[in-house]
Formats: C-alpha cells, structure tokens, sequence
C-alpha cells in the first residue's frame, strides 16, 4: 500500500512539475511574441507616425509660416509621437545624428544605421526598413518642405527661420541638409 500512495505521489509530482515548465514555457514564448511584432505592422505603424507629424506640419506652415510651424514642433512634435506609441502600444523615436532637440539624439546602433541609409541612397540603392533585435528603423529622407528647417543656411534658410532655431534650439546640429538625404531614422520598438 505504501508503494501505491509513494508512486501515485510521484506521479502528481511529475505532473506538477512537467505543468509548471509548461507554463514557464508558454509565458515565455508569450513575452518572445510580444516584443517582436511583425515588420510589416511596425512599417504600418512607422507610416502612419510619419504622415501624422507631415500633415500637421504642412497645415502649420499653411497657417502660420515655417516660424510658427516651428514653435509647433517645438512643443507638439513628441506629443504626437507619444499619441501613436499609446494607440499601438510600442516605443516610438525619431533619432538623427544631427538632432535638433537633444531628445532625438541617435546612440551607436542608431549612427550604424543611419550610415547604411546613406550609403546606399549614394549606391542609388531602395531604401528599405529593417528589423534588428526586436528593434524596428525606418529612414527619414528629407524632402523639399524639410529644407524650409533642415536647409543650408544663406540658401534654403530664411534669416527669420535661422533666428527661431537658435532661440528654440541653441544647440542645434540639423541644418545643412540637401533633398533626398537621410535626415535620420523612425525608431520602433515593443518595450
């Protein structure tokens, strides 16, 4: 009879072991899923992001010229970022190594990428999202409407314009750009 109870013992044992690893291993793949999402949903989101922060801006500029529109950024361009990580539940981050607020700063990783970026619009190669590490980057490629900020000072830089970024952004490395230049990167990520 001991030998009956010791073995049926073992085998709840055994069972609530082999349950537990189960479920050890069910939570982590869980976790696994939830830190990568599919690239395609995060260049939905990325483009989504993008033409959020594009329609404002170009309706700001309509309204108030690129000095307002720049007071604008300056005060609702991370807003409007931090709306779309809430609708989608990921970290989102516009990075540059020539960043204007020095929240945008890009680290190493972000540098890497920004380098491939440019190096392949000089290989007049197609510029493509890509997924590293959970981690999703999306080129920023300047535009004629970006020179109206991001231009050459003297050429697309109004003096008023260049007045507004040194007393909005004292620090500011994000002039001197051309059209169809990596202006720096979308950032996503499931953190």
């Amino acid at each position: 009879m001991k030998k009956i109870i010791f073995a049926f013992a073992a085998s709840l044992l055994f069972l609530s072991c082999s349950k537990k690893e189960e479920i050890k291993n069910s939570v982590a793949e869980k976790e696994t899923e939830v830190k990568t999402l599919p690239i395609d949903s995060l260049k939905k989101y990325a483009d989504e992001t993008k033409k959020l922060l594009v329609t404002d801006l170009t309706q700001k500029i309509a309204d108030s010229g690129t000095v307002g529109a720049m007071a604008f950024c300056n005060i609702e361009a991370l807003p409007l970022t931090k709306q779309m990580e809430e609708k989608h539940g990921v970290k989102i981050k516009r990075v540059s190594d020539k960043n204007r607020n020095p929240e945008n700063e890009a680290n190493e990783t972000e540098r890497k990428y920004i380098e491939m970026y440019r190096q392949q619009i000089l290989k007049k190669e197609e510029l493509k999202a890509t997924m590293q590490d959970g981690v999703f980057y999306a080129p920023l490629v300047t535009n004629a409407m970006c020179l109206q900020c991001h231009g050459e000072k003297g050429k697309d830089l109004k003096p008023e314009v260049v007045a507004k970024i040194s007393e909005l952004y004292p620090n500011d490395k994000a002039t001197g750009y051309k059209e169809n230049e990596i202006r720096g990167l979308l950032r996503i990520a499931k953190e």
